[in-house]
């Protein structure tokens, strides 16, 4: 096991949702299934829109009085303002509760305890990476003496991963399949409907999947920002989904076009190249 390492994350914001309904009304309104999550588990999931369009994508996991939902602070409040609208008679409380809250992530470390620590949310996102929720300078007492990592690191091991994020500039911009969703883990085809399940769903069982998220390295130029076009030749194929650089090292993921992928791609301005790397997870050639 690396030594663990804690990611400063003030990009990050959360939404509460509490109240005995809690548990049905997102079962409801998001694209994973959360009857299957345990006490400190997290699943990624996606709110879309009806028209099948990923609004935001959170991490969520259960807690004693409800939910938490932790995605980029830009969209909180936005997010729970729209997620209120579909509240009508369910005893159910959406609240962003990014103010005053500190969020970080935990690398490195094989076994999940800080959900044991009093006034800490901690979400289990894989064996070795956690998030961290706290208040004030809790945050702060919890991770005294271990190292902090460098900066971009975190979002670095996202786009490694090949976990996709969704901020303002992009929401509504991709439905779940073009971000890999299905294939990690963060869409049920089994569960009851949500917002955009049919077209979802005919997406999936139709085969009309022809854009998919990949991973690049990338050299020269200026590191493109979420929404940015790339492309091959003259050609448009592509758009940039999250990017990161760590020790000089930069990367990004993009929804590219099937018929592109594997290829070496460019920027408007020419001056910046993006070559294939792999992700840890197949992505099917056509879908």
């Amino acid at each position: 096991m690396q030594e663990y390492r804690f990611h400063a994350l003030p990009e990050l914001g959360a939404i509460r949702f509490s109240g005995p309904d809690a548990a049905t009304f997102l079962q409801g309104q998001l694209t994973a299934d959360l009857r299957r999550l345990e006490p400190g588990r997290s699943t990624l999931a996606a709110w879309c829109s009806p028209q099948g369009r990923a609004i935001a994508l959170m991490h969520v996991a259960p807690t004693p009085d409800g939910f938490v939902a932790v995605l980029p602070r830009e969209l909180c409040g936005p997010v729970a303002a729209r997620l209120s609208r579909f509240v009508m008679r369910s005893k159910v409380k959406v609240e962003d509760i990014s103010a005053g809250l500190d969020v970080a992530g935990v690398s490195g470390r094989e076994s999940g305890s800080f959900e044991r620590c009093d006034g800490v949310t901690a979400l289990r996102l894989t064996v070795e990476r956690d998030l961290l929720l706290a208040r004030g300078e809790r945050l702060r007492e919890v991770l005294k003496g271990v190292p902090q990592a460098g900066d971009g690191a975190w979002d670095l091991s996202c786009v490694q991963l090949g976990e996709p994020e969704v901020y303002a500039a992009t929401s509504e911009s991709w439905v779940p399949q073009m971000l890999n969703l299905d294939l990690l883990g963060a869409v049920s085809f089994q569960k009851g409907c949500y917002p955009g399940q049919e077209i979802v769903a005919r997406t999936q069982h139709l085969g009309r999947i022809k854009r998919r998220l990949f991973r690049y390295r990338v050299t020269g130029g200026t590191l493109p920002q979420a929404g940015a076009a790339l492309l091959l030749g003259s050609d448009k194929v592509a758009e940039v989904v999250r990017s990161a650089s760590c020790d000089g090292r930069q990367e990004l993921l993009a929804v590219v076009n099937l018929d592109a992928a594997g290829a070496g791609l460019t920027d408007a301005s020419g001056a910046l190249t993006c070559s294939p790397e792999p992700v840890p997870y197949g992505v099917p050639e056509a879908g």
